[in-house]
């Protein structure tokens, strides 16, 4: 969290908890049932998308 940059720390718990129940599923303890349970979508993950693509653009404009 210390590297994420202020206009992205709002999305990060939602990119590590992400990660972690995919690591968690990968390993299989987890199974597809408890996953859909805790609500685990990558729909969580799209205002981070969304926040990425914005700075990616403004970055690319100031290079142009």
């Amino acid at each position: 969290m210390r590297i994420a940059k202020p206009a992205n720390r709002p999305h990060y718990a939602a990119l590590v908890e992400f990660v972690e129940a995919w690591n968690r599923f990968l390993d299989r303890p987890l199974s597809r049932e408890v996953l859909r349970k805790i609500e685990q979508k990558e729909e969580n993950l799209r205002p981070l998308y969304a926040d990425l693509e914005h700075h990616l653009s403004a970055l690319s404009k100031r290079l142009h």
